[in-house]
């Protein structure tokens, strides 16, 4: 009854049980949330609490764990990672084409024995991978007991307030990452900093740098974010090694579908360095094995911590960091750095979209018509990437496609900048009258977009509420653009 309760927060979001195994260190429940009658993404429970979890956003950070270290080794060879989860980062691993091994560490046998119940689309056992060994063990155990060192070592640990995971996050634990590294080697670790408050993240980034000399921090455009160490001199990557993921079709899809289209986004999603962290942790005491309680109890949401994740996130601010960092200017070669300022500008978009209400259609006109860039169209429309490739396999070749998969439908389309398909597929909602306000803006905009602002003036008579600021926005714009005429007041 305890299991069947601790699930049902997430089964009132249509996540459903999948499999329960009672092991030698605890219960696993897995969850699954269909779409469209598809598998979309898992849920990972152990003993009630939520240890991770396969959607989307999730995805982008995990997979991220792998590919920072990827790109900015010159030649890894072999891997460690210490926690298999829900085998995300595992995964991201296994798309390497230059790794010879990859070592995968966790506590609980059962972690790897639910590894063939992820399904759908998208997902595959990264331990069948040649390279993969499975080990049971204890991380911290392991990382004290082998004689092995690695190019990469990183982890897909638990949230850090869950019971019994201070330690994976003490200057103790993470020196015992740089030491089991080559040198030169890369680790790479979780900050999930609005899981805590801002003198708790801090503590955290201070016990990291004091094992690490050479940080950097990382982000998407979001809270989660990713401490990285290099043990002694970090490396000068030049630009066709930065450029070598993309190169391949699996890790150039992989990261495509985490909104890494481009390595100058990779760069982009810079937070801080050392120096940085030697600021604003002055004073600051680390997060220790003697000193656990630096990391508190409470798991309500502090406010503030928004505001200073912020700070870090504002595009103008970042860049300036970026270029004063010796060493990511050092690490990342100077011909790709020199234009990173509208990629850390869309980045800025995406987390300011996040936290308050916007004009959702003047952030589209940005994306469509300021860059080739897909992932960032999608969110704006509310999709991403793996939602698209489970909405089209659930249409298939019907025609016309099923109404409820056609808002992902267009947004892909709008992804591709096939504005005709985008326009066809909002005329098959009309239809059907299926249609929202929302879709009789998008339809007036890409008429005109398209060229048809006649067909734009005719679509636009069916506005509602048009004094809202987006209509009003939008009127103008058309009207200044395109010679658009408003329909006339009622």
């Amino acid at each position: 009854m305890h299991f069947a309760n601790a699930r049902k927060l997430f089964e009132s979001e249509e996540q459903h049980l999948v499999t329960k195994i009672e092991g030698t260190t605890g219960t696993w429940q897995l969850l699954r949330r269909d779409l469209f009658g598809l598998p979309y993404y898992y849920r990972l429970m152990t003993d009630g609490f939520s240890m991770s979890a396969t959607n989307p956003p999730n995805q982008r950070y995990m997979r991220l764990f792998a590919y920072l270290p990827l790109v900015l080794h010159p030649q890894p060879q072999d891997a460690l990672l210490i926690a298999f989860g829900c085998g995300v980062t595992a995964d991201a691993l296994a798309h390497d084409v230059d790794l010879e091994r990859i070592d995968i560490v966790d506590i609980s046998k059962e972690a790897f024995d639910l590894a063939d119940d992820y399904r759908g689309a998208g997902y595959s056992n990264s331990l069948r991978d040649p390279r993969a060994n499975a080990i049971v063990q204890d991380g911290r155990f392991f990382l004290q007991a082998s004689p092995r060192r690695y190019d990469i070592i990183t982890g897909e640990p638990p949230p850090p307030k869950v019971l019994g995971s201070v330690n994976l996050y003490t200057e103790q634990f993470f020196s015992l990452m740089g030491d089991r590294l080559k040198d030169g080697g890369i680790a790479t670790f979780w900050l999930p900093v609005y899981q805590l408050n801002v003198n708790e993240a801090k503590a955290i980034l201070r016990a990291f740098h004091d094992a690490f000399p050479a940080t950097i921090i990382w982000s998407s455009s979001d809270e989660e974010w990713i401490m990285m160490g290099i043990k002694g001199a970090p490396h000068k990557i030049d630009n066709e090694r930065i450029r070598k993921l993309w190169s391949f079709s699996s890790t150039r899809t992989d990261l495509a579908r985490i909104g890494i289209e481009v390595p100058e986004q990779m760069a982009a999603l810079f937070v801080m360095d050392g120096d940085e962290i030697d600021r604003i942790t002055a004073g600051t005491k680390p997060l220790t094995d003697f000193y656990p309680k630096r990391l508190g109890d409470v798991t309500a949401e502090d406010k503030s911590i928004h505001e200073f994740t912020g700070r870090y996130i504002r595009a103008e601010s970042a860049a300036q960091r970026f270029r004063r960092s010796r060493l990511s200017q050092h690490v990342w070669p100077e011909a790709m750095t020199a234009g990173l300022g509208p990629f850390f500008t869309v980045r800025e978009m995406r987390y300011r979209a996040r936290l308050t209400p916007t004009n959702w259609l003047a952030e589209l006109d940005i994306h469509l018509r300021g860059s080739r860039l897909r992932e960032p169209v999608l969110e704006t429309l509310d999709t991403n990437s793996f939602r698209i490739a489970v909405a089209k396999k659930a249409a298939g070749n019907l025609e016309p496609p099923p109404t409820e998969v056609l808002p992902d439908l267009i947004a892909a389309a709008l992804a591709r900048r096939d504005y005709r398909e985008a326009i066809r597929l909002l005329e098959d909602k009309r239809s059907v009258n299926a249609s929202n306000p929302d879709d009789i803006f998008l339809l007036t905009y890409l008429y005109c977009l398209n060229g048809d602002v006649a067909k734009a003036e005719s679509v636009a008579t069916a506005t509602t509420d048009r004094e809202r600021p987006l209509v009003k926005w939008l009127w103008e714009k058309l009207q200044a653009e395109y010679g658009f005429r408003p329909p006339a007041s009622e």
